[in-house]
């Protein structure tokens, strides 16, 4: 969007003696940024000696000059964007750029820390988990190990376009739901019920003449609904139960299976090598939780708005699941105008991390009507979701950890 300059950099000066670590990374390319380097150098001399300088790139920008530069300056670590191996594939997925480009980037940093013995340095690589992709992970694992990196972060795609949802290989379901599905698709077989009467039964049930609509139940319905009654718990009957259940009856569970067989392989390749494996989720975790939070991060724009965290550091639009989702950033403060300590201990942004802590928030990935939630249109801004709380985390990806970043 633009670039941060260097008088905003400096208002975060005060603050710096209070952090473990930085990471000059954001919504873009931070080579991009002309100030990159005096901004490694004057954190350098302000943070903390044990705090460490960190940033993702996608490796294009960075010569060998360059490289040499930001070391000195005091830069402690770099992850390079590599989604595949394939000379091909690598500039189909990176907008043409050639895979040499950016393993020699690689190279170049391998080549540096030991030249300058600076065994510390940290060096990792991103790769984007895909459909397209995902069969070269233990690939990559190999590569990884081979040229000395000390770690690989795979994330899901968040598709911010139509055709790239088709990539995304995580479920919409925790292990909990699912468990609970099926021991309802057992019971249903032993009362003789289709399970595709849960359609239907799901739209009656949630409108508002659902009074009368009971009154109407066919006895395959009610069976259906004695079965639901039966199997769930109030922690999981959530609105959407009735919906999910022809979901998750008809979803593919081999395809999740072999992605868990890919991840299972990468991790013991890692473990043999010695290489720090950094794996999202594939089924979503039930007990949802904020990292950004619970590490006490944030996030700060490049025109000074101080946010939470990544999800809500920007506005934008993808598919959630297969739907259009709608993200409104949320700002609590600018540094510009006051001390980020200030912003950090002011009442909003203290009440915003004690609801994220205790994550009270409406199930939505779990929800079997999402797709139609009003809570959740992609045509309206976000209010509160269905337990009433105006924080949009309960349908957040990283809180699932499908999401994972360096």
């Amino acid at each position: 969007m633009a670039d941060m300059d260097m008088g905003i950099f400096r208002s975060l000066i005060p603050s710096f003696s209070r952090l473990d670590s930085l990471n000059l990374s954001g919504y873009g390319e931070p080579f991009l940024n002309p100030d990159l380097v005096s901004m490694i150098r004057l954190s350098r001399e302000r943070l903390p000696a044990s705090a460490r300088i960190s940033l993702t790139s996608n490796g294009t920008l960075i010569t060998p000059d360059l490289a040499k530069e930001v070391l000195e300056a005091g830069l402690d670590g770099i992850t390079l964007s590599m989604d595949s191996l394939e000379a091909d594939q690598f500039p189909a997925i990176r907008d043409g750029t050639p895979l040499k480009t950016v393993t020699e980037c690689l190279e170049t940093f391998v080549n540096l820390r030991e030249r300058h013995k600076k065994d510390s340095f940290h060096i990792g690589i991103s790769f984007v988990a895909m459909e397209r992709n995902i069969q070269e992970l233990p690939w990559l694992i190999q590569f990884a190990a081979d040229h000395h990196v000390n770690a690989v972060w795979v994330n899901n795609v968040l598709p911010h376009t139509e055709p790239i949802i088709k990539e995304t290989l995580y479920d919409s379901h925790s292990q909990d739901v699912l468990e609970l599905f099926a021991r309802t698709k057992e019971r249903l077989n032993e009362l003789g019920v289709n399970p595709s009467i849960f359609r239907l039964l799901a739209v009656r049930l949630s409108t508002r003449r659902s009074g009368s609509g009971m009154s109407k139940l066919s006895p395959q319905e009610r069976l259906a609904l004695q079965c639901v009654q039966e199997v769930s718990s109030e922690e999981v009957s959530m609105g959407g139960i009735l919906a999910s259940m022809l979901q998750v009856f008809e979803r593919d569970g081999i395809k999740f299976s072999n992605y868990l067989k890919i991840f299972d392989e990468s991790q013991g390749l890692a473990a043999s090598r010695n290489l720090e494996l950094h794996l999202p989720r594939i089924i979503p975790r039930t007990k949802r939780e904020c990292n950004f939070i619970m590490n006490q991060t944030c996030f700060i724009t490049w025109d000074g708005w101080v946010r939470p965290c990544n999800q809500l550091a920007h506005d934008y639009s993808c598919f959630h699941y297969g739907r259009p989702k709608g993200v409104k950033s949320i700002s609590l403060g600018r540094v510009t105008e006051e001390d980020l300590k200030a912003i950090w201990d002011s009442e909003p942004y203290r009440i915003f991390r004690e609801n994220v802590l205790k994550f009270p928030f409406s199930p939505c990935g779990d929800c079997g009507l999402s797709d139609g939630c009003g809570y959740l249109s992609p045509d309206a801004d976000f209010f509160f979701d269905c337990n009433m709380y105006d924080q949009p985390c309960g349908d957040c990806l990283w809180s699932r950890g499908i999401l994972n970043c360096p």
